[in-house]
């Protein structure tokens, strides 16, 4: 199980972050350094980055015990984008409250000088998912990948942010992307799953 180190602050790394001290709705330091890498990594290797989120669910019904499905998804989905070109980092966290079943959420980082719109990389997150699940295509548009184009009020929010280190907003933007990324911070819906189960996933960043 991933241990937590918790804060409520309201940046990290002067980025800012999904908190809330009053309320004592608090983030995963040890996720926020993650998520902190993969976009300095990014910087370091895209001379355009496009971020984007997604978040993936399990049909009713469905449980599960250990994150194989999920990892083999994401592994075919990253060697797909991979073919592509597009140089793919990612970090997944699991998530779950109580006994229900578990989902993932995904932030996506992509060679922006090769892709600019999130639609063909979610079709196919879903035939991908389908597959894993063994499901009928016809599922797909049942919301087991969410494309993550509406808050959690149902409002419609940007998903899919071409960052440019020379562009004047690249750091205003930066910081946006960062503070959505933050939500796979969040704590409490952490430390819920099976003994020996991992909650974080991240793409390896070489030394």
């Amino acid at each position: 199980m991933f241990m937590k180190r918790e804060t409520t602050e309201n940046t990290y790394n002067n980025h800012p972050i999904m908190t809330d001290k009053e309320n004592n709705l608090s983030c995963d330091t040890r996720i926020l350094e993650k998520i902190d890498a993969q976009f300095k990594y990014a910087e370091q290797n895209k001379r355009k980055i496009f971020f984007m989120r997604y978040d993936v669910r399990l049909p009713d019904g469905v449980q599960l015990n250990d994150n194989k499905i999920f990892r083999d998804f994401q592994a075919n989905f990253m060697k797909n984008l991979s073919r592509q070109g597009l140089s793919p980092q990612y970090i997944a966290v699991r998530e779950q409250v109580g006994d229900n079943h578990p989902h993932y959420h995904v932030a996506l980082m992509l060679d922006g000088e090769k892709t600019r719109s999130i639609h063909s990389h979610i079709r196919t997150a879903k035939k991908l998912w389908d597959s894993a699940l063994d499901l009928p295509p016809q599922t797909s548009g049942y919301g087991l990948i969410n494309d993550c184009t509406k808050d959690s009020d149902g409002r419609r929010q940007e998903n899919g942010v071409l960052l440019s280190p020379g562009n004047p907003e690249f750091q205003q933007k930066k910081d946006d992307c960062f503070r959505r990324a933050s939500y796979l911070a969040k704590t409490n819906t952490k430390g819920n799953v099976p003994k020996w189960q991992r909650e974080v996933f991240t793409s390896r960043i070489p030394k």
